[in-house]
C-alpha cells in the first residue's frame, strides 16, 4: 500500500507542473500583448484587456482593450508572428475574429 503513494504524488506533481506553468504562460502572453498596445498608442500606462478569445487553434487572441485615456477597442495578436492588430477595421482583426463576435 505505501508503494501506491509515491506514483499518485507524482502524478499530481506533474499534473500541477503542467497546468501551473500554461496559466503562468497565459499571464505573460497578456501582459505583453498590453504593453504592445500601449507602445503603439504611445500611452505610458498599460492597457487593460479583457474578453479574450483564442483563435487560429490557439495561436491568435481576439479581445478589447482600453487606456486610462478612456480610448478603446479591439484588437488581434497572432502569437506566433508577434502581429498585433488594432481596430475592428483593421484586416488582421476582420480575418481573424469576426467571426467569432458574430
Amino acid at each position: 500500500m505505501h508503494n501506491l503513494w509515491i506514483p499518485v504524488v507524482a502524478i499530481v506533481g506533474v499534473a500541477g507542473l503542467i497546468f501551473g506553468g500554461q496559466a503562468y504562460s497565459e499571464a505573460q502572453r497578456d501582459a505583453h500583448i498590453a504593453a504592445m498596445i500601449s507602445e503603439h498608442l504611445d500611452s505610458h500606462k498599460p492597457a487593460a484587456i479583457s474578453h479574450l478569445t483564442r483563435v487560429n487553434k490557439g495561436y491568435g487572441v481576439c479581445g478589447d482593450y482600453e487606456l486610462s485615456s478612456a480610448e478603446s477597442g479591439r484588437f488581434y495578436y497572432n502569437s506566433a508572428t508577434k502581429r498585433l492588430a488594432l481596430g475592428a477595421d483593421a484586416p488582421l482583426y476582420q480575418d481573424n475574429c469576426e467571426s467569432v463576435y458574430n
